[in-house]
């Protein structure tokens, strides 16, 4: 019974610890992302343009 209980305690320990890599993997692709997309816009358009 407590072989079963520690398989299922370790088991959930792999699940949350995957779980947080792939959000802290999603966070830094949206992150580069959204910088790329900002650097871009900033580069095509200028604030005299934005202002007409």
């Amino acid at each position: 019974m407590v072989s079963v209980q520690f398989k299922q305690e370790k088991h959930n320990a792999l699940v949350s610890f995957l779980m947080i890599v792939i959000a802290v993997l999603f966070l830094l692709y949206m992150g580069s992302s959204l910088v790329n997309s900002t650097r871009t816009f900033w580069e095509n358009y200028s604030i005299e343009n934005l202002l007409e």
